[in-house]
């Protein structure tokens, strides 16, 4: 049996690295496994598998609603394709994202498996149109099997009415924390990602930099957009445009705190990756950022959703006023994140051996 991951794009983000992460582990289960993506990123992120695109065209989100059609017809034709070289039946799909999910109509339900990382209807300010993604994403998500990346995620589902089949957690990369031993000094005092989206809240983000900025502290930005980078480049000590992975881990390593301001995330991989490295995690509480900052070793860094953003700014330029407890939670926030590493990848095996 081939599985068939299906992505909107290969375009850099969290959710594509972990979708990516699985095709990876079932080829290295000697398991067949390939990537169908529906538009062609022109940053796209490296596959382990063979990957084919229905467009040629970038991903943009206005011209989205037109070109669906045409890709829901291109995605009918290779599936008549593949067949003819292949037994019926003898593939498996992962939808992996809102845009994907429509296409999952196109084969038999048996075959539908839907890796579950976000409430995908918060990505949507307009409030009539976040409904109508939540009704179709449950209507389509019963007829197939659910993955969910997380006990939270999981949680959330089963409260909408959508069982859980499988859990396969979500934990950053050992990388992250194998980089040489961070300076006990770490120059830059906020680390923070930047990403498009309403539930992102660039707009906090930008009156936190803006404090720093009037207050003579240090930030780290790090963004896959460009404009993005534009806008802050002349107001932080370093602009990182798609860094790599060795940058985003020296970037962490140098600095002391880790800003999450999201209002929505299913998991949140970046203060992951900071904690492992040692940069303390201040969050507001997105959701998904419980499974590694709900713990009483962390207490005060999860922060209220509703916490005004004054007060967020005042939280964590108060702890860079405390060096003792910064250091503190600094060899802890490692020690966590080394924790999690062990218990995620025997669950994660078990779970690839299981879809075998």
């Amino acid at each position: 049996m081939t599985t068939v991951l299906v992505v909107p794009s290969l375009k850099i983000s969290g959710g594509t690295r972990e979708a990516l992460r699985l095709v990876s582990e079932m080829r290295q289960e000697r398991q067949e496994a390939s990537v169908l993506s529906m538009w062609h990123s022109p940053h796209a992120m490296a596959a382990s598998a063979p990957v084919e695109h229905l467009s040629a065209l970038p991903p943009r989100i206005r011209r989205a609603p037109m070109e669906f059609p045409l890709l829901m017809w291109r995605f009918r034709a290779w599936l008549h394709r593949t067949r003819l070289a292949a037994a019926p039946g003898s593939d498996r799909f992962i939808f992996t994202h809102y845009a994907t999910v429509p296409l999952a109509l196109l084969v038999p339900r048996a075959q539908r498996l839907f890796f579950v990382q976000d409430l995908e209807w918060h990505f949507v300010a307009n409030k009539l149109l976040s409904g109508g993604i939540r009704a179709m994403l449950k209507r389509i998500y019963r007829t197939g099997r659910i993955v969910s990346a997380n006990a939270y995620l999981t949680k959330a589902l089963e409260a909408e009415g959508l069982p859980v089949a499988h859990e396969l957690p979500i934990w950053a990369d050992r990388f992250f924390a194998e980089g040489p031993s961070p300076s006990p000094s770490r120059g830059t005092d906020f680390a923070m990602v930047l990403r498009k989206g309403a539930h992102k809240r660039l707009d906090l983000y930008l009156d936190f930099i803006r404090r720093c900025h009037e207050a003579g502290r240090s930030v780290t930005v790090i963004t896959p957009e460009d404009d993005i980078a534009d806008q802050v480049r002349h107001q932080v000590a370093n602009c990182l445009l798609r860094p790599s992975a060795e940058a985003m881990r020296e970037a962490y390593a140098h600095s002391r705190c880790f800003i999450h301001l999201s209002d929505h995330e299913g998991f949140g991989l970046p203060p992951l990756e900071a904690m492992g490295a040692g940069c303390v995690p201040v969050c507001r509480d997105s959701g998904g950022v419980r499974a590694f900052m709900q713990t009483e070793a962390l207490d005060g860094l999860l922060l209220s959703s509703d916490m005004p953003a004054e007060r967020v700014f005042e939280t964590a330029t108060a702890l860079l006023a405390d060096p003792a407890r910064l250091d503190r939670l600094s060899q802890i926030s490692r020690e966590l994140f080394t924790d999690g590493l062990s218990r995620c990848a025997d669950a994660r095996r078990h779970l690839v051996h299981a879809l075998q």
